[in-house]
């Protein structure tokens, strides 16, 4: 494994060790990523600043806001990791706003999604951006009305940040839909968020639907089957590493394997497939800037944070849901 590597793996688990410490009451899952926004940030946790700023959020926003709840601690850390804490604050709720213009119903989705314009630093730009989501997401919607709800808003953003027009990325987004979903049967709505996370990236549509499909044989082959759910969007951050496929699994693998020795990353803690997928986003963020092929709208680890926050907050909302549904009977 590279020594890299084994520095995001440690860092990550002295992170998590601080959160849990510092912010005993929220989901664990949370407190996962956001000790993987500081990790990706190469930074220890400054506990007394998110609560800081966790306070002063709760000051500006009320308990129906959607920047509460699951999104509490997610932005608060964004504040604390951020050059201007108290502007970060002004620019998601302005960026949100903007969002949710002309829709009647609120969005978890829609507010991680401010947070995600405003973590790339494209606050100022955030009229156009929102304005080429939702073209985008009409698109979507009107190929695919079923697979495409507000989970895909935070992807459609990063899509917008791209420097490729709207109907060449959603042309591109269909074809690389289509080229791996036969290979993923049953799992429509998975291969659908890993073909947005494909047409992020530059590159040949074909030969990152390729890569992407030899991934998954590779670390079926390892036995370490890839998830198949919402954990599936992360494999296509491994297909823009210049490295052989094999080396590719070999790596995520092993820090799979380091991470699960601990605090936090154990059987009792996370699923192996989350482990997995923290692992690849953890390799990604290694090789990555060995690479030029990743978009300039795709700066300073956005996707993968993305990911890794979307995927989270989907695991926890499916499983809030599925326990509520389960106390009712």
């Amino acid at each position: 494994m590279k020594n890299e590597v084994m520095k995001k793996c440690d860092l990550l688990g002295e992170n998590v060790i601080s959160y849990r410490k510092g912010f005993w009451a929220e989901h664990p899952l949370i407190k996962t990523i956001t000790a993987l926004s500081y990790t990706e940030s190469g930074k220890s946790v400054d506990v007394q600043l998110v609560k800081e700023c966790k306070k002063k959020l709760k000051k500006r926003q009320n308990i129906m806001s959607y920047f509460r709840g699951n999104n509490e601690l997610i932005a608060a850390t964004g504040m604390a990791l951020s050059d201007n804490p108290d502007q970060y604050l002004e620019d998601i709720i302005a960026v949100y706003g903007k969002l949710q213009s002309g829709k009647f119903f609120g969005s978890s989705y829609r507010a991680l999604s401010a947070m995600v314009i405003a973590d790339a630093k494209r606050v100022a730009d955030a009229d156009a951006i929102i304005e080429k989501t939702n073209v985008l997401m009409k698109g979507m919607k009107s190929k695919h009305p079923f697979l495409t709800t507000d989970e895909d808003t935070c992807l459609a953003v990063i899509l917008a940040m791209a420097d490729k027009s709207a109907d060449a990325i959603l042309e591109e987004l269909e074809s690389t839909y289509t080229s791996i979903k036969g290979k993923l049967l049953f799992h429509d709505n998975a291969a659908y968020s890993l073909a947005q996370v494909l047409t992020a990236f530059e590159g040949d549509s074909d030969k990152k639907c390729e890569k992407t499909l030899e991934l998954l044989n590779a670390f079926k082959a390892a036995r370490a089957t890839y998830g198949k759910e919402y954990e599936l969007a992360s494999l296509g951050l491994l297909t823009n590493i210049s490295m052989n496929t094999d080396d590719i699994v070999s790596e995520v693998v092993e820090a799979a394997e380091y991470l699960k020795k601990k605090k936090g990353f154990g059987f009792w803690s996370v699923t192996k497939q989350t482990r997995l997928m923290i692992a690849a986003t953890l390799v990604y963020e290694s090789y990555a800037g060995d690479d030029a092929a990743v978009n300039a709208a795709v700066v300073g680890g956005t996707l993968a944070k993305v990911i890794a926050e979307e995927i989270m907050l989907m695991v926890i909302v499916a499983s809030s849901a599925a326990a509520s549904s389960s106390s009712s009977h």
